[in-house]
This record gives structure tokens, sequence and C-alpha cells, in this order.
């Protein structure tokens, strides 16, 4: 039900996927990662043993979490190093992580993108752990933007929606929170409970050790691990999610403390301004 393809084109690659907002699997857009070579949990212990980083609310030393990883799962789950951004927090990983050839425009990096809709931190993040590790919870990445995952040691399952199954896949209702759902594990639902749920067409997948998949933006993943894991993702934003993005940015402006005034001048001169600086990032793109 996704493609699987190798030496796929930017321009294929927009064509038959970005501009149609659907997924793949890219076989080999990670085989010139030096990570790809020399990453495992060895290398990690033996080279960043005493390094700390902070995930799930407390510091670790990632020598302690892979050894904790090690000896498997607790009342079936293991720690998982999630989220934690290169740039932030790991810098010492980022030479050995590449760009990726169809995300070679990402729109993130640019100079043109208002400062309000950038990234607090960096777009590319990595993710360790083992058997009963993962993202169970059900959810889009925030602000629509697309995601770029490489399995670099390990392989991860994915349960996956369309963005069009959002009206059965109880979406929490928060403001804040309209990309994550409430289902407790979107691996195993309890139709009773959750009855719209039989609507929805999920979609598994395994993504084996040195494939990427890419997912557009607004689309619902799940993850489970049942082995060794180390992923890279990278958040995008691109001509095909550009309008979407300012669109979730036009539902902040409607918070509790924005009065109709400002919420009308944003959504105009924002939009306006969107418009224009998507003309000149497409001219550049187009001659790039």
């Amino acid at each position: 039900s996704i493609d699987r393809r190798s030496q796929l084109s930017r321009r294929d690659f927009e064509r038959e996927y970005a501009s149609a907002r659907r997924p793949v699997i890219l076989t080999d857009a990670t085989r010139d990662w030096p990570a790809t070579r020399t990453w495992s949990f060895d290398h990690f212990e033996s080279r960043y043993g005493s390094k700390v980083v902070q995930f799930d609310g407390r510091d670790w030393r990632i020598g302690d979490l892979i050894r904790r990883l090690r000896e498997g799962p607790v009342d079936g789950f293991s720690p998982y190093l999630s989220m934690v951004k290169l740039d932030e927090q790991f810098r010492e990983l980022q030479r050995d992580v590449g760009n990726l050839a169809v995300a070679r425009f990402n729109r993130l990096y640019s100079w043109l993108l208002p400062f309000n809709m950038r990234l607090s931190r960096g777009s590319v993040a990595v993710f360790v752990g083992t058997k009963g590790s993962g993202f169970r919870l059900l959810h889009w990445d925030s602000t629509k933007l697309h995601v770029f995952i490489s399995q670099i040691v390990g392989d991860k399952h994915f349960v996956i929606f369309r963005p069009e199954d959002t009206p059965f896949l109880y979406a929490k209702d928060s403001l804040y929170d309209t990309n994550h759902s409430r289902l407790p594990d979107a691996f195993d639902v309890d139709t009773k409970a959750f009855p719209l749920f039989r609507n929805a067409t999920p979609i598994r997948v395994t993504v084996h050790q040195g494939e990427t998949l890419f997912l557009p933006a607004g689309w619902w993943h799940a993850t489970t691990i049942d082995q060794p894991n180390i992923a890279i993702a990278e958040g995008a934003l691109d001509a095909y999610n550009w309008y979407e993005r300012n669109a979730w940015y036009q539902e902040r402006y409607r918070l509790p403390g924005n009065s109709l005034l400002k919420r009308y001048v944003l959504r105009h001169a924002l939009s306006a301004y969107l418009a224009v600086a998507d003309i000149a990032l497409r001219i550049r793109e187009r001659l790039g």
C-alpha cells in the first residue's frame, strides 16, 4: 500500500508523492551517510557513554540508557530516547547525518520564512530504543510539517492513516493538541469503546534498516519496535504544505487574548506575505 522506490529524483518525488500527498519509502536515500556504517548500541555506549541528554522529563546518560535498553522491557516497556534535536543536545551526531536529496529545498531553513513560523529548535532529531519502545500513541507531526523517518539501525513497525480518516480517529479537541488521538493504543483499538474507528483504514508497514519513510503533513502514524533501533527524523516544509501550515498558524490566532482586529490583520498580512514568498521560493527552487 506504500511504494518502495530507489534512485528517485527530486522532480519525480515531488510529482508523484509530495504534490500528491502520498507516502513513499525510499530504499537508498541514506546510503552515503556515515551513520549507516558506524552507528550501533556499542558505538553510542563507547563514544558517547558520558553524554547527558534530556528526554521523557529527565536527564539520561547515554551509557546508562544503552545498558537499560540491553536489559529488555520491564512490564512490556523500554525507555525511548525520542525527539532529541541534534543542534540542541547532540551536535556530535550531525557529522554522521547527511542531507536527503529529495528534501534539498527544505523551507524551514529559508530566511524568507517568517520568524514566528520557524522552529525554536532544529528540524533533525534522533530516536534510540529497543523492544518495548516506540510511539504507540497516534499523532501527526505538529505545525503541519512533512516528516522523513530514516532507519539507521533496526526495523520499525508503523500503523498509518490518511488525513481523510481524521473523523474516525478521535482527535483531541484541545486547540493546543489536535494532532494527538485519544486512542490509548493505535495498534490495539477497542472498537466497542471507539466505534467510529471501524470506518478508518489502517496502513501497516515495516520500514527496514537503511530505508526512509516520507509521511506528508497531516498523516497520522504510530510506531512500535521489537529490536535494537536507532533512527533519524527530519521535519520538512515545501511548496506542498506551505499554505496548509499557514492555515494551522491561523488557528493559533483564534486563541483567547487575540482581538478580532489582530486576528484579521495577522491573517491577511501573513497570508499575503506567504503568497509572495512562495513565488520567490518556487523560482529559486526551479533554478536550483
